[in-house]
């Protein structure tokens, strides 16, 4: 960590004194915190944690932070850095894989522009993840909580990127990663991961991605490849009116095993009544029925389907109130208690300074 935040200020030094003084430094500065409670109906048999392949808002029956984070950004004309310090159960269940000083990194990066018109830039270090439409900070999402095909693709990689904004309706990005959602490197030996981007926005009421990853989560001698791909699409409806709807799809190949494919869908509903007050419906599948990419307790991998409807209260310029029920439903939820339904209620303060 001390590492990336000397390279951070190293690069930040050079860009204050080799850009003309039209380009100074510019340094944002935003915070976020995001309380939560959430409760199953369902007898977890004692257990602080929820559903073992959700990844936000964890503790079962127990307020919790799920994310406190401080954002420092710095740009110029070509050039641009942000680092992002956080904690919370999602550091912690996200991070896991992490050193524990590596889980304090939200994101820690360097970019700069490669041409004069600023289309062409190569960016590096923890990058956000350039799959799906859900992150980490709640308040950006139509709902509280994650999709399951976001729960299980990555929040966050890193590596290098290289992005070319062609014009204002197309977006391409092409990156070396060093894995699947990973800041330090897989131990022992390993190959270099890659992903593809392609943005298409043809109007400002309508968004069109097409996302890929080819690589891999573990050593080379398990001999273990991830081919994935994810869509989506984001419409703006009219009369406060948004549909977001997206679909995942992998496989993993395994030596001495068959191939194990994983697909899952959400589709979100929103409507926003006011400055003030919003509400969305999301409907969902997943099937990874052999844990090719999804954590389970039990062999039968997850095959499930889910509503949720949440509200979200607008209070004051800098606190958001939300609330969400939502039903997940069998065959197979994962978990070790033997049901095949779960209905639970998941509440949020969250508070956000830019």
């Amino acid at each position: 960590m001390k590492r990336l935040i000397l390279v951070f200020l190293f690069f930040i030094s050079v860009s204050a004194f080799s850009q003309e003084k039209k380009n100074d430094l510019q340094f944002d500065v935003s915070a976020f915190l995001d309380i939560y409670y959430g409760y199953d109906f369902i007898d977890q048999m004692g257990q602080e944690q929820r559903l073992p392949f959700l990844y936000n808002h964890t503790k079962q029956n127990r307020l919790g932070i799920n994310l406190a984070l401080v954002t420092l950004g710095v740009k110029t004309d070509y050039f641009r850095a942000n680092l992002g310090i956080q904690q919370g159960t999602y550091a912690r269940d996200n991070y896991a894989n992490e050193p524990k000083l590596f889980q304090w990194i939200h994101q820690a990066n360097i970019g700069v522009a490669l041409d004069k018109d600023r289309k062409f830039w190569i960016d590096a270090g923890v990058l956000p993840s350039h799959i799906g439409f859900e992150n980490a900070v709640s308040t950006e999402n139509l709902t509280l909580s994650r999709s399951i095909i976001a729960e299980n693709s990555p929040y966050f990689e890193t590596g290098v990127k290289l992005s070319w904004q062609k014009d204002e309706r197309w977006y391409f990005a092409f990156l070396y990663l060093n894995g699947w959602q990973r800041i330090r490197s897989i131990p022992g030996r390993n190959r270099p991961s890659f992903g593809t981007q392609a943005t298409y926005t043809p109007n400002e009421n309508t968004k069109l991605n097409w996302s890929t990853f080819l690589g891999t989560d573990q050593p080379l001698e398990a001999e273990t490849m991830l081919y994935f791909i994810n869509f989506y699409g984001e419409f703006k409806l009219g009369d406060g009116w948004c549909l977001i709807a997206g679909l995942d799809g992998g496989r993993r190949t395994l030596a001495f095993d068959f191939d194990r494919n994983w697909w899952g869908m959400s589709a979100i509903l929103q409507r926003r009544f006011s400055e003030k007050f919003a509400s969305a419906f999301r409907f969902e599948y997943y099937n990874d029925p052999f844990q090719a990419i999804a954590t389970s307790e039990i062999d039968q991998g997850i095959q499930t389907s889910g509503i949720s409807l949440n509200g979200d209260w607008k209070l004051g310029k800098l606190a958001t109130f939300r609330l969400e029920g939502r039903l997940l439903t069998g065959p197979v939820l994962g978990f070790d208690s033997g049901n095949s339904d779960n209905y639970f209620l998941l509440g949020s303060f969250a508070f956000q300074l830019d």
